[in-house]
């Protein structure tokens, strides 16, 4: 495949009844259209086809009359359901052959985990001839580069590259970013490099009239604003040759730093929990939880963080009042006089669940979720959370829209910024 043309676009093709029956959620798209994207190849569609030859012959017939690159992953397993090598290979005018050496690998994988090789493994070592073979260092299918040409929508020759891999993530993922990425930064000399700017308490509307002139006058670098629950982000995205080494986004960053300030939790590829988590640890601090309307949802949501237990002492689920007041401490006159959902029952529990659990910050969450209300005055959405720590203990007000769940997920976001933000007071 030396002296080959420039690939510009690409389709991504998943194959499998279970991605469109809903069985499986379909992780293999977007993993590779965001490695499409960093190495400026524009990816212009994604398609989801079931186990049928037929449609799976049309939709890589279309695909490769209009598109330089295809990629396949998912059926290429030895059952009779798993067609896409065959069915590939047909479209592309090639013959399978026997590829000697995936069947020796796959006969040492077998080997490794003390099985005999079943018969109908063997399938899965016919591949196009003259195609490039990447061998499964984590299961049993190869993967195989061919090209295929096809008539375009003008009746001109097309010639495109058909990539095959296997459909499981663990198998998709290290394969492509071991033996197919760097096969294709040959194939373009354009690159695309890109940052993010991770906000939290800022809406995204706001966010976005802060840096509407960096908006309106892009070039290079692009800048795209996106929200999620609770959140705000900013991909910047700069275009360059491989061979240049010019840094435009840095400069776009620092004006990002000056207009949110605080609002800039993240600038790079973590998550909210997670620079939580390196905060406490850089600085050898305990944490715990005391969680009301939230059930377990913060202390749940951190220990998804490696490492977590070096940080995270426990957490208390007092969803009944009798838990606030026997493990907790929260006096019966608050809960008498102030209520469950009052910044005096939030800071009660901070303290008491420091004081229980022996962590140098507790922060604790107590609000309204829904779907009914308490009161007038005590609304669905109101949550009050409060930190305490060795300085004291400080409350936070919110009032969120939204449903049930809603509510419980942006309060934990909440939760965490509120720690972030006091572990940069320490610093002040």
């Amino acid at each position: 495949m030396k002296n080959h043309p420039v690939i510009y676009s690409a389709e991504i093709i998943c194959v499998g009844t279970e991605l469109l029956m809903g069985q499986v959620v379909n992780t293999n798209a977007n993993f590779l259209a965001s490695e499409l994207a960093s190495l400026g190849i524009s990816s212009y569609r994604q398609i989801v086809i079931g186990d049928n030859q037929q449609r799976l012959a049309e939709q890589i017939r279309l695909s490769a009359s209009r598109s330089d690159l295809v990629l396949l992953t998912g059926g290429l397993g030895p059952t009779s359901d798993d067609i896409t090598m065959a069915v590939a290979a047909e479209v592309a005018g090639k013959k399978l052959v026997l590829n000697e050496e995936s069947l020796d690998t796959m006969k040492s994988f077998y080997r490794r985990i003390c099985r005999n090789m079943p018969v109908s493994n063997k399938k899965q070592a016919m591949l196009p001839e003259d195609a490039i073979v990447f061998q499964n260092a984590n299961g049993t299918a190869p993967g195989a580069m061919f090209k295929a040409q096809i008539p375009s929508a003008e009746n001109n020759e097309h010639e495109a590259y058909l990539v095959l891999l296997p459909g499981p993530p663990s198998e998709m993922r290290p394969m492509f970013t071991t033996q197919v990425r760097p096969m294709l930064e040959q194939y373009n000399s354009v690159r695309f490099r890109t940052e993010y700017v991770r906000l939290y308490g800022i809406g995204e509307s706001t966010a976005e009239e802060r840096v509407s002139d960096l908006i309106d006058n892009q070039t290079n670098p692009t800048i795209a604003p996106y929200a999620s629950e609770g959140e705000c982000l900013f991909r910047i995205t700069q275009k360059f040759d491989k061979d240049d080494t010019t840094d435009l986004i840095s400069p776009v960053i620092e004006i990002f730093k000056e207009r949110f300030g605080e609002y800039i939790y993240e600038i790079g590829n973590r998550t909210l929990k997670e620079v939580v988590f390196d905060m406490l640890s850089e600085k050898k601090l305990t944490l715990s939880f005391a969680e009301s309307c939230t059930a377990g949802m913060a202390s749940g949501e951190f220990v998804d963080v490696p490492g977590s237990s070096k940080v995270l002492i426990g957490s208390v689920v007092a969803y009944d009042n009798r838990i606030k007041q026997q493990l907790l401490g929260v006096t019966s006159d608050v809960l008498e006089n102030m209520g469950s959902v009052s910044r005096e029952c939030a800071i009660e529990m901070a303290e008491g669940c420091r004081n229980l659990l022996n962590t140098d910050i507790s922060v604790s969450i107590t609000g309204i979720a829904g779907p009914s209300a308490y009161s007038t005055d005590k609304p669905v959405g109101l949550v009050y959370l409060a930190l305490a720590d060795k300085d004291g203990t400080i409350v936070s007000e919110i009032h969120l829209s939204g449903n049930r769940m809603r509510v419980r997920k942006v309060s934990v976001l909440h939760a965490f910024d509120m720690i972030r933000k006091r572990l940069l007071d320490y610093d002040s």
